[in-house]
């Protein structure tokens, strides 16, 4: 029959007995009643305790659990009330359940007496409870273990939970942990300092620190408090306490304090000897060890301060600065040792500072120093100054017992404005240094056009490498001719230097530098190839006979120059018989062991020797008798002059045939000079006279010419 609906029930708020089953179904309850006869009844399925059935359970309890259930039981059906345990259930499956047993005596309208109740699985609980305990405990051990005193106050300040060592720091004489229950034990001192802290945290709600000393009759003692305010929710509940007993800490505090004052009384001691120490190592950081004189360092310093000067009125440099430069410093040192190069540059470093004694001078390094001249000083008078010390400083030194000459360069250059810097001014005095020894002048002033050739010496250095491969290396020929005969004996090959940016740049500006950076032997041989080249075909027809080609002197510091010279013409197709190889002989002095062997080969050959510039180096007649020449050149300086003063040509010209050398005349630009030249018994000749240097194509032109003119 089925269940009446609510609106038929007496009372629609009452279940139904369907409902309440679904109920029960779908909760982990089980509903039970045991009556007088100890007969059990589930309403529930037994596999709800998996695979118990509700009659065995008090079987399956553990015996520690199973007598006081019983025991329960029978009280409740003899007494009445209310019954509530809890136990653990072992299932067959092995697995433990932990189940809350609840029972109340019901009797409708007299015997049997019943008992009913709920029977549930509590094991999650138990399991959370049980793990809360251990947590709680693990705390407890935590907070006793820890020296750091640790406690909880509410709002109020009653003490909620502490460990023992937050009432170490502060237990009176006599006082145990046992007799400790709050804060009645505390010192006055200490529960108003606390209760003070208390308050911050509670009104600001940030933490609150702060130290106490402790004074007692045999100790005092300090200690380090720190509350922290505490939240429940969104409600400020209390006070978390941390205490310290920094008591060690101050003792030390105290010591270091101590030791402090001894320290400091031991610093004031040493620093007059650190002052000292100071003082010899900025010297020696300010100076230079040889001469005594300040260093680089120093002048940097020097000029900074210069040059944060105002600027003068009157139009003035600021300062000047002369770079002075020792000429061939190292012959010195080949000569006397590093020791007597040491000596040099002291004594030039005291006689520097005897003919400056205000002025500000240092050493740059090696053998460069630097003055400054500030006091003040224009373009002129540092000019003066710069002589001056030029007049001083070549005055002889003495080395060993002798009597020594050096040479020397100055530059001089200024700074004009307080935007100037140091490294500026040193590169510009170097450029002016450097154009002084190239010229006769002794001191030189920079001016802007030095910087500008400056730049090309960069440009050439960085160019030159590659300069043929590129194209931009030329081959022009100018006539050797027969003073005599008038007929053309040869010509000499020179090289040309189209720059892409500078244009024309002449040998004199770029083969020092090819010689400096190992590029010469490279560009002699293309010049020896490509001359060979073109001049082939003129000297195959006779009108041209020999082809001079200069060599620099690094071509004898390596092995086999004339096999590298024999594999170049094999390759252009010039017999060796035309090549002259001309040397400077000024570049062989020193060598010229290593050159005479060297010659030798290129002779055997078939190739002629000329030594070139005769008459500007260490000329000497033992080496013309030992080294294998054919032909002496004489220098152009010499030609110059050769008008008025004829005695020089007319010596070399004896002394060249008397050893049987053909001469040369180079630079040959006037005809007074041409017809000495001839009187004297000059060989050949060349210069602008005659011709000027020229390509393939113009000196084809001039060789019509001149076989034109002649044959007229």
């Amino acid at each position: 029959m089925p269940s009446p609906t609510p609106e038929q029930r007496p009372n629609p708020h009452l279940l139904s007995l369907q409902e309440i089953e679904t109920l029960l179904r779908r909760c982990p309850v089980l509903l039970w009643d045991l009556g007088a006869r100890s007969r059990i009844m589930n309403l529930h399925d037994g596999g709800d305790l998996g695979g118990v059935r509700t009659a065995d359970l008090l079987g399956c309890l553990p015996p520690g659990y199973r007598a006081p259930a019983v025991r329960a039981m029978l009280r409740l059906f003899l007494r009445g009330g209310f019954l509530d345990f809890e136990a653990p259930v072992t299932l067959p499956s092995g697995a433990v359940l932990w189940l809350q047993l609840t029972a109340y005596r019901t009797q409708s309208g007299g015997p049997p007496v019943r008992l009913t109740g709920l029977l549930r699985d509590v094991t999650q609980r138990h399991n959370e409870r049980t793990q809360l305990l251990e947590q709680q405990g693990l705390l407890r051990a935590l907070m006793e273990q820890t020296l750091i005193g640790i406690s909880i106050k509410d709002r109020e300040g009653q003490l909620i939970l502490s460990n023992l060592a937050v009432f170490g720091p502060t237990w009176p004489p006599g006082a145990t942990p046992v007799s400790i229950t709050g804060q009645g034990l505390l010192r006055p001192d200490l529960m108003e300092f606390a209760a003070g802290l208390d308050r911050e945290a509670l009104t600001t709600g940030a933490a609150a620190v702060g130290e106490i000393d402790l004074e007692g009759d045999e100790a005092s003692r300090s200690l380090l408090m720190s509350k922290l305010p505490y939240w429940r929710g969104e409600q400020l509940s209390g006070t978390v306490t941390f205490a310290v007993d920094i008591t060690a800490r101050r003792q030390l505090e105290r010591q270091l304090t101590q030791h402090s004052a001894d320290l400091e009384a031991r610093v004031r001691e040493r620093t007059a000897e650190l002052q000292a120490i100071n003082d010899r190592l900025h010297h020696a950081a300010m100076h230079d060890t040889l001469t005594g004189l300040p260093n680089r360092a120093q002048l940097a310093e020097w000029s900074l301060a210069l040059l944060g000067r105002a600027p003068r009125a009157d139009g003035q440099p600021l300062f000047a600065l002369l770079l002075i430069d020792l000429d061939h410093f190292k012959r010195i040192n080949d000569r006397f040792g590093h020791l007597g190069g040491d000596s040099l540059l002291h004594a030039l470093a005291q006689r520097l500072c005897q003919n400056l004694p205000a002025g500000r001078i240092c050493r740059l390094g090696g053998d460069e120093f630097v003055v400054l001249l500030d006091d003040p000083c224009g373009p002129e008078e540092a000019v003066r100054t710069a002589e001056h010390l030029m007049a001083e400083l070549r005055r002889p030194f003495t080395l060993d017992g002798r009597e020594v000459q050096v040479g020397l360069s100055i530059g001089v250059t200024f700074a004009w404005t307080r935007h100037a810097q140091l490294q500026d001014l040193l590169d510009e005095a170097d450029m002016a240094m450097y154009t002084e020894k190239r010229s006769s002048r002794q001191v030189r002033v920079f001016e802007p056009w030095m910087r500008e050739r400056h730049r090309l010496l960069q440009d050439i250095q960085d160019d030159l490498p590659g300069a043929a491969e590129r194209g931009e290396l030329s081959v022009v020929f100018q006539p050797v001719v027969d003073l005599r005969r008038q007929m053309v004996q040869g010509a000499e090959a020179l090289v040309r230097w189209q720059h892409p940016q500078h244009g024309l740049i002449a040998p004199g500006e770029f083969i020092p530098v090819a010689e400096a950076q190992g590029y010469v032997t490279a560009i002699d041989l293309w010049v020896l190839r490509e001359a060979a080249r073109q001049l082939l075909p003129l000297i195959r027809a006779g009108r041209v006979h020999q082809l001079a080609v200069n060599f620099s002197a690094q071509h004898f510091s390596t092995p086999d120059f004339a096999g590298r010279l024999q594999a170049t013409l094999e390759e252009t197709g010039l017999p060796l018989s035309a090549l002259v190889v001309e040397i400077t002989e000024s570049l062989f002095m020193e060598n010229h062991q290593t050159a005479n062997h060297a010659l030798r080969e290129v002779i055997r050959l078939g190739a002629s020797v000329a030594a070139d510039d005769f008459g500007t180096g260490y000329s000497s007649l033992s080496y013309l008798q030992r080294l294998p020449l054919r032909t002496i050149k004489i220098d152009r300086s010499f030609v110059a002059t050769s008008a008025q003063h004829p005695g020089i040509i007319r010596s070399i010209v004896d002394i060249a045939h008397t050893l049987g050398l053909r001469v040369v005349a180079e630079g040959i630009e006037t005809e007074a000079q041409l017809g000495v030249l001839r009187e004297l018994g000059c060989d050949y000749g060349q210069g602008y006279l005659l011709a000027r240097p020229m390509g393939l194509g113009d000196l084809n032109s001039w060789l019509r010419e001149w076989e034109a003119a002649r044959s007229s």
